[in-house]
């Protein structure tokens, strides 16, 4: 029993002490700042120097290249003629880390819409067109003085959420504003 021990810690010290972790790809800004890190198993999404569009799973980074695994997602009529979606295939596409001209980094936009401006040309528009409808159910003046500075107001708001929508810069753009890194983990002998 107290061999049978031994041989069972022995043999796991030996498959922890053999292994080799995989390489990585990382995502940098400039200032050497990591955006984002890719290892394999982890979900990407990038463009290639080619224009194509790849998005998958991370099958494996090994020899300077990324090696993606692709889903064909294809919706079809079942029996009862429903349109179904499924998984046709899957396929793996391998490309080297200094072909990858564009990685979407999705990061977490809280407020998102308010940023953009587009609750405010919501709110202000939506006000001004119940303002306009109010005032013909209930036969008052559109130009009253009172009812001027409400739809100035509610198109002022609205004006607003049409400059922060064309101010607003979104995540995605082509510029490439960061580099992508080959971190290459290797065993050395001491």
């Amino acid at each position: 029993m107290r061999s049978f021990f031994l041989l069972t810690v022995f043999a796991s010290l030996a498959v922890t002490g053999f292994s080799q972790p995989s390489d990585f790809i990382s995502v940098k800004k400039r200032n050497n700042r990591t955006l984002r890190s890719y290892f394999t198993g982890s979900a990407i999404s990038c463009q290639t120097v080619y224009g194509n569009y790849l998005g998958g799973m991370v099958y494996a980074i090994r020899n300077d290249s990324v090696f993606i695994k692709e889903y064909d997602v294809r919706s079809g009529p079942n029996m009862w003629g429903v349109a179904k979606t499924d998984t046709l295939g899957t396929y793996v596409v391998g490309v080297h880390y200094k072909d990858i001209e564009v990685v979407d980094i999705k990061k977490r936009q809280s407020f998102g819409y308010i940023r953009n401006g587009t609750l405010l040309i919501v709110g202000g528009l939506g006000y001004a067109v119940l303002n306009i409808i109010n005032g013909k159910y209930l036969n008052e003046s559109i130009t009253g003085p009172e009812n001027r500075k409400s739809l100035g107001i509610a198109l002022g708001v609205a004006g607003t959420g049409f400059l922060m929508n064309r101010l607003y810069k979104y995540n995605n753009s082509k510029k490439r504003r960061y580099r992508i890194e080959y971190i290459r983990m290797e065993m050395r002998a001491l």
